[in-house]
């Protein structure tokens, strides 16, 4: 398990989003924007400038996706340009990095959802967190994005620490 450290101030910005969603059910603008710039530049220092053109690309599909998700109303707004915001640490090639973002995001995602359940059931109320059955789907997006980094990116240490 390594994990890249140049992206340490966008795992800190995913945290932020997590956090704001579970508790305002919102993800600000300007953290999406920051999130992007710090996933951009991490990724720009750990993996060199060669593999953002393929972060860009990778991006703008999840992008377009999410906005087109959004407009169906299966999504928030929020939510899909977090997801794009997060995919720009994540080049589109080879394509085992977009899907293993995508698949982390989605356990977390039914994780998520598995225990709103089952604090609705619990409660028999929606209680704080739960709030009806909006989806803080920040949680589960930061959550696929640090699986990712941690699990399935092969980035070792810079050389010289330790």
């Amino acid at each position: 398990m390594s994990f890249a450290f140049a992206l340490l101030p966008a795992a800190v910005l995913a945290a932020a989003g997590a956090y704001l969603d579970i508790r305002h059910r919102r993800l600000p603008n300007r953290l999406c924007a920051a999130l992007a710039v710090a996933a951009a530049a991490g990724l720009a220092l750990s993996a060199g400038a060669g593999a953002l053109p393929w972060a860009l690309l990778h991006a703008a599909i999840a992008l377009v996706i999410g906005m087109l998700l959004f407009a169906l109303g299966a999504i928030g707004g929020g939510d899909a340009k977090f997801y794009a915001a997060a995919a720009l640490a994540i080049p589109a090639s080879p394509v085992a990095g977009p899907l293993a973002l995508l698949g982390w995001t989605s356990a977390a995602g039914l994780v998520l959802l598995i225990t709103m359940a089952v604090g609705r059931r619990m409660l028999g109320r929606p209680g704080s967190f739960l709030k009806g059955w909006e989806v803080p789907y920040g949680v589960a997006i930061a959550a696929g994005f640090l699986l990712t980094h941690w699990l399935d990116t092969p980035i070792a240490l810079p050389s010289g620490v330790l």
